[in-house]
């Protein structure tokens, strides 16, 4: 098991907006030790597959989950108004944004068009309408991810069987949490349990979960078709062994108890996106799924990282004047993304549209549901809007189709129970990528030395060549891996160095 080293650092703060001082300083290395920068970076990849299993509809086995409540606690920030249903030509000509023009193509207004319609999809059939349930020729016959990303397949699947399941204890949450965000497949979770009962931080066993899915392995994909999720570069060949030995690491630095001390959504953030192959999107994901837990109570206003897909949509949105602001302001997109979500009311009252909302609420689409519904846009558009491309992101096919089941579709989403909580109608906005700083992982000790009456020690890294080796401080090494320097001081001095230094 490969603990997290890190180094302390004076200046780790955090960008935002807000005058509300953010409260992240974790113990972090400023950088990799020498020869690390000649490695491939272990960012997730988003291939924005039409295979994506966040881009399916509820499926038959999942159709009858039962509802935790019947009420939507977050208070709204926009109130949606109900606009008749009629065609518009007030086409948006510009917007202004952090004081760059933005010139939409047709494709913006397709997105607000979009978004009403497919939201009026799941309408109709919660409410029992039979099948077409919309006349537009693509939706019809293409998959598509919901309006509002907690009434997906996988985030129903995630409140219900992954959340709420279980002991409630936040240690064990969490753990269920990232294992199945590890691979974001429903059938590879419900081998698990199929396997190995209930699944708990307090059972937990690399070697029997690593049998369990070697099986599996043999005859199935493990992970979802939605992202490539490299593991770091550990002990094994297979990533899915990898991907385990980073969740006992997590897990034994407490990434629970570090979580709920956080004061801002995006210190969590770039906690989660400082171990090792936790790229961007893939550590923005995994918070979401924490969001709908009580371990973490951040409005969903509060911050976005935008995807590929995302990306990619924006770019058929607003074309080269968005892709020239971003190389003077490379948070335009998250400006963008938070303008449509304070502006939406506007622009399905523009274009007379009606838009239902979430719940008996009727709330409005929060930060993560309008980057989620941009990369869903940016697939419609391949065929809506063929001749309107993104020049890095060429793809004009749309692999998956759809076809409707007969089964029952629950007449009410399943919605968290920890969406009650009060701090969740508190916004505090960042409008900047946090600045991660990578943690790296300890493989041993080689050995130690004093200099100036001071002890350092001799680390090895995992994944790198001995070249990469470097002196630390025991004491601050000490901090963030005991079991290493104990294990050390043991072997070469007969006692642990926690009990050498009482």
């Amino acid at each position: 098991m490969p603990p997290i080293r890190t180094k302390n650092t004076t200046d780790n703060t955090i960008a935002c907006s807000d005058a509300e001082d953010s409260t992240f300083a974790p113990i972090i290395r400023e950088s990799a030790p020498k020869g690390f920068s000649d490695l491939p970076a272990l960012q997730l990849t988003c291939l924005e597959s039409d295979d994506d299993d966040y881009a399916s509809q509820l499926p038959v086995e999942q159709a009858r989950l039962p509802r935790s409540s019947g009420k939507f606690y977050r208070k709204p920030s926009v109130v949606l108004i109900r606009a008749p249903r009629k065609p518009s030509s007030q086409q948006c000509e510009s917007i202004t944004v952090n004081g760059h023009v933005l010139k939409p193509t047709i494709v913006f207004d397709t997105f607000w068009r979009w978004c009403a319609e497919r939201k009026s999809i799941d309408d109709r059939r919660r409410a029992g309408e039979p099948f077409p349930w919309t006349e537009d020729e693509i939706m019809k016959t293409k998959f598509f991810c919901n309006t509002y990303r907690v009434l997906d397949k996988t985030s129903q699947f995630i409140i219900v069987e992954v959340v709420q399941k279980g002991s409630q204890d936040p240690g064990e949450i969490v753990f269920r949490v990232f294992l199945f965000s590890i691979f974001t497949k429903i059938e590879t979770w419900q081998w698990l349990e199929k396997k190995l009962g209930s699944i708990t931080w307090r059972d937990f066993s690399q070697e029997k979960y690593i049998e369990v899915l070697e099986k599996r392995a043999q005859t199935h994909t493990l992970y979802t078709g939605a992202f490539q999720s490299p593991g770091p570069k550990w002990d094994y060949q297979e990533t899915y062994k990898n991907h385990l030995l980073l969740l006992q690491t997590v897990m034994d630095n407490d990434l629970a108890g570090k979580l709920r001390k956080f004061k801002r959504m995006e210190d969590a953030y770039a906690y989660i996106a400082s171990f090792p192959s936790m790229g961007d999107f893939k550590a923005y994901q995994l918070l979401l799924n924490l969001s709908y837990s009580s371990v973490i109570n951040f409005s969903g206003n509060d911050f976005v990282i935008p995807g590929i897909g995302a990306v990619s949509g924006l770019v058929k949105m607003f074309g080269k004047s968005i892709e020239n602001a971003a190389r003077v302001d490379p948070n335009i997109r998250i400006a963008v993304i938070r303008y449509m979500m304070e502006t939406q009311q506007q622009h399905f009252c523009r274009l007379g549209l009606q838009f239902s909302g979430l719940g008996p609420n009727r709330l409005p689409m929060e930060l993560a549901d309008m980057e989620h519904a941009i990369c869903e846009v940016d697939k419609y558009a391949r065929k809506a809007h063929p001749n309107i491309v993104d020049n890095k992101n060429g793809r004009l096919e749309l692999r998956r189709k759809w076809t409707p089941s007969s089964d029952p579709y629950p007449a009410t989403p399943v919605i968290p129970d920890a969406w009650s909580h009060a701090q969740r109608n508190i916004t505090r906005r960042c409008h900047k990528v946090p600045a991660v700083q990578k943690r790296w992982a300890v493989e041993n000790i080689v050995t130690h030395r004093v200099v100036q009456g001071r002890t350092e020690c001799n680390v090895h890294w995992y994944g790198y060549s001995s070249n990469s080796d470097t002196w630390e401080p025991v004491e601050t090494l000490f901090e963030d891996t005991p079991e290493i320097v104990n294990a050390y001081w043991k072997k070469h001095f007969g006692k642990c160095y926690s009990m050498a230094h009482l």
